[in-house]
């Protein structure tokens, strides 16, 4: 006999992803441990959250200076 996975509702779900992108959007952006090509400075991400949409997969950085 098969027990019964407990699914949870699509409100409970839409709760719990919404709370996790909350706590994303408090993160700050970070450094990345990259040396910026132009001065050598370390490089920052500064969306740490997001990845852009291109091929490959991409992120945001800066420059630290």
């Amino acid at each position: 006999m098969s027990e019964s996975k407990k699914l949870e509702t699509l409100e409970e779900h839409n709760a719990r992803r919404r709370e996790a992108l909350t706590q994303k959007s408090r993160e700050v952006p970070r450094l990345n441990g990259i040396a910026c090509p132009k001065c050598g400075a370390e490089l920052y991400d500064s969306d740490p959250w997001s990845t852009l949409a291109s091929y490959p997969p991409k992120k945001d950085v800066h420059c630290s200076k």
